[in-house]
């Protein structure tokens, strides 16, 4: 990960700042901001000389050139769609910028559905990495891509057009005026570019601490005067690439803009004075005194919000008579606010509305810090205590949420408290599940349904194998080697038992710097898994988790999947084939999570399963000694060179005698079954590129 130091000069010498770490986030970098300015980029059937090579089966290309860097020094990248069938596409980005589209790294896309009018419309979605160089740093940028239905009505005029957005930045800390503020840079136009003539970049501050940037009040052009906490400041010294600057006290003045306040369930909520559309003054919280309100942000125009207005009206129905009241905010602008008369009596939406027709400049929206709708606030009108936000407001968990908020200090809340303390308290959530339900929202995580419908249709892709070593190591430097290499599998799921989220993760290895092989099974979804609430991950160290991008090869009776990842520095083992009976092997797993666990043995036999022995699985199997467990599947088996000569499969029981009377035959020993690497090389040989991409060995 790349550190820049940023040194801040404030007012005087007395309040010289402590320098600030900024990291560079090669991806991820939009959920932080929590917005996107997307780009458009015209397709077109004009193939660029640029290009020199096309992925096989590539029947109607379209074409667009994107650029990157600064303008003296620009790098042109060349993006090719391919819509042979109206519900298939296929995205290749040329990442090294060679001209070939063939040895990049596989762009992640993925449909979505969506039903209009009784018509199927498809949006396509995914990512990919480029990099460019300023000077001799060389930095990965990862972007975004979606492409609406060209069949679309509504949005014909996209039909030649590519959309993407930066996934990219620079985040850390910055200490101004004696106080430690969370702080990004960002590059909106999506060029890499920081400063300059053609940027459009901002630093981001989160004054308010909620873990967000307002884009009214937090988020600072590079290129103009701010001011904070009534002094006025500017950037001196940043450079296009963005790896140092200063901020310093300017000569100018200018006014500093309110910042929203920090919108946090168990604080306060914000009060104002309004009108509602219908002339009646409102203060709030204060005219809601003894009841429960709930703040609702929405708009006519806003899907996702009508999409809920049955259950909302449902729930208000059920106890507005008990205490609930909701007072909607409407972020129509002047040229839809002529609607929302209409528009809330068709819908029976009997409650008070505030609007001011300023749409995302609302001034109670820049109070509350909406960036997005629907937003809601569930407030005490007695104390004004925020009791919930948005996410406890919405769907199945709006219901309870009002229900227990109710019920106040009286005896079902005394009753509640009561039988929470007679019941065990479930474990908290682990980092690596709270981690992995973050990126779920920003769109990172593949779902359950685009994956397994991907290991059923895998995308071939060619891969750049490590050659086989061929000097013997030692113990110790296997296991290095071993754990270095060494990933988790799996998913992430919610649990269809207890409704809480999950992981159930086994063993995975690298075999290229993007590309990571695993059993099978280990990538099947859980049998406890809710419908649609799942998501394969690949996890490097204790939460690092990598994003999936393409199943690149899938083979259930082998037991060998081969998965592309969102990152190109893993650690790869070599394939080997060269494998006999009694050489010495190790393998390093999570044995019943028993994390880093290490043991050697040696090679007992190389066979080719039987229809009885191998039921679902087929082809051969090599039987080694060393210790595994439940957890250890899909973890590298190496030889005494460090290379990976297979994969852990399975535990067979090899039964004896049935002795007379027993119930069943004992356990004489445990078979330990591997892939061998033999069988992975097959596969990508003979199933992802047939041409060869194979290592010099083999």
């Amino acid at each position: 990960m790349n550190k820049f130091i940023l040194s801040l000069f404030l007012a005087s010498p007395a309040l010289f700042a402590e320098d600030i770490t900024l990291d560079w986030a090669a991806s991820g970098f939009s959920m932080k901001m929590g917005y996107y300015k997307p780009q458009q980029a015209a397709l077109t059937k004009e193939k660029p000389a640029a290009v020199t090579k096309l992925p096989d089966g590539v029947g109607s290309p379209l074409y667009t050139t994107l650029s990157f860097g600064v303008a003296d020094a620009e790098r042109k990248v060349v993006a090719v769609l391919d819509e042979s069938a109206p519900d298939k596409s296929r995205l290749w980005v040329d990442a090294n910028g060679n001209g070939d589209l063939t040895d990049d790294p596989a762009a992640e896309w993925q449909p979505r559905v969506n039903e209009t009018g009784g018509k199927k419309l498809t949006t396509w979605s995914g990512g990919a990495k480029v990099r460019i160089s300023f000077g001799d740093q060389a930095r990965e940028l990862g972007l975004k891509f979606y492409r609406f239905d060209k069949a679309d009505p509504k949005r014909a005029t996209f039909a030649a057009t590519l959309f993407y957005y930066r996934d990219f930045g620079l985040a850390g800390k910055a200490n101004v005026g004696g106080k430690s503020y969370d702080a990004v840079l960002s590059d909106d136009k999506a060029r890499g570019v920081f400063a300059g003539e053609g940027s459009d970049a901002s630093l981001g501050l989160d004054i308010n601490g909620d873990g967000k940037f307002d884009s009214r009040s937090e988020r600072f052009s590079t290129i103009a005067p701010f001011n904070i906490g009534g002094t006025t400041y500017e950037l001196a010294g940043l450079k296009p690439g963005g790896a140092s600057f200063q901020i310093v006290k300017s000569e100018k003045t200018v006014d500093e803009k309110k910042v929203p306040v920090a919108v946090k369930a168990g604080g306060k909520a914000a009060e104002f004075e309004d009108k509602t559309t219908a002339g009646a003054a409102v203060k709030f919280p204060q005219d809601y005194k003894g009841r429960l309100v709930m703040l609702d942000f929405w708009a006519t125009w806003c899907g996702p919000c009508i999409a809920e207005l049955p259950n909302l009206k449902k729930v208000y129905d059920e106890f507005h008579a008990k205490g609930f009241d909701i007072l909607g905010v409407s972020l129509d602008s002047e040229a839809t606010l002529p609607r929302l008369k209409k528009f809330t009596e068709d819908k029976g939406m009997t409650w008070p509305q505030i609007a001011d027709g300023k749409a995302w400049d609302a001034r109670l929206g820049a109070l509350y810090g909406v960036r997005s709708i629907p937003a809601c606030f569930l407030v005490d009108g007695t104390t004004g205590a925020l009791i919930a936000t948005t996410e406890e407001l919405r769907g199945e968990r709006l219901r309870p949420t009002i229900e227990r908020a109710l019920a106040g200090p009286g005896k079902a809340t005394v009753a509640k408290k009561q039988v929470e303390a007679a019941t065990p308290k479930p474990e908290p959530e682990s980092p690596l599940v709270s981690e992995a339900r973050a990126l779920t929202k920003s769109g990172t995580l593949m779902s359950a349904e685009a994956f397994l419908s991907a290991m059923k249709k895998p995308l071939p892709a060619s891969i750049a194998l490590t050659p086989p070593g061929t000097q013997t190591l030692s113990g110790r430097e296997i296991a290095e080697r071993a754990r270095a290499t060494h990933l988790r599998a799996g998913w992430l799921y919610q649990c269809t038992k207890c409704t809480r989220w999950h992981t159930t993760l086994a063993g995975g290895y690298a075999i290229a710097r993007d590309t990571v092989a695993t059993a099978h099974h280990v990538m099947n979804a859980p049998g406890n898994m809710q419908a649609g609430k799942g998501y394969p991950v690949i996890v490097r160290g204790e939460d690092d988790i990598l994003p999936i991008s393409t199943i690149i090869a899938a083979d259930p009776g082998m037991d060998v999947t081969v998965l592309r990842v969102g990152v190109s520095d893993l650690k790869p083992l070599a394939l080997s084939d060269d494998v006999r009976v009694g050489d010495d092997v190790f393998c390093l797993s999570d044995p019943r999570g028993v994390r880093d666990y290490f043991s050697t043995g040696i090679v007992n036999r190389i066979y080719v399963l039987d229809k009885k022995t191998g039921g679902e699985f087929s082809g051969e199997r090599i039987h080694v000694s060393t210790d595994w467990a439940q957890g250890s599947s899909g973890s590298a088996v190496l030889d005494e060179r460090g290379n990976a000569i297979g994969h852990v499969s399975r535990i067979r029981a090899l039964l004896g005698e049935k002795p007379e009377n027993a119930a069943a035959a004992p356990t004489a020993m445990n078979l330990h079954e591997a892939v061998p690497a033999k069988s992975v090389l097959r596969l990508i040989t003979e199933k992802t590129n047939p041409a060869g991409s194979k290592s010099p060995d083999h």
